[in-house]
């Protein structure tokens, strides 16, 4: 979701999601697909994949949505914590976790997930602007 998100609100950054426990067999539910494009955001095809060191050396900026995210990957790439940042603080100064709406049904999913989009829109609008 927030790829998608990012994507719509800045073209001009290339975004790309990765997880810490991604499985590249889980299909996306279809409830995201709806939140989506209740948004107005056609969504591309997505496998979820795990992050890589490669995918931590070529980002400017990695956003996680939860302080454990967070602690995972100064752990296990310390050398790119200067491109780490908890989503919440980033873009509203709150360090607090969003929680993934993913595993949420019904009207707890559709807040979490508009917490979700808020956040990514606020803070990729707080980038730089890059030039194509």
């Amino acid at each position: 979701m927030a790829q998608e998100i990012c994507r719509s609100v800045r073209p001009d950054i290339q975004a790309v999601s990765r997880g810490l426990y991604a499985d590249p067999l889980y299909e996306v539910p279809p409830k995201v697909f709806h939140f989506l494009k209740s948004r107005g955001i056609t969504p591309n095809t997505h496998t979820p994949t795990q992050v890589s060191a490669a995918d931590l050396q070529a980002a400017d900026y990695v956003f996680v949505m939860e302080p454990e995210h967070l602690d995972l990957l100064l752990d296990k790439y310390a050398q790119y914590t200067d491109k780490y940042h908890l989503l919440l603080e980033f873009a509203y100064g709150k360090e607090q976790a969003v929680p993934d709406p993913i595993v949420l049904e019904g009207s707890s999913f559709e807040k979490q997930a508009r917490t979700l989009a808020d956040a990514v829109e606020k803070a990729v609008g707080q980038l730089p602007h890059t030039s194509k």
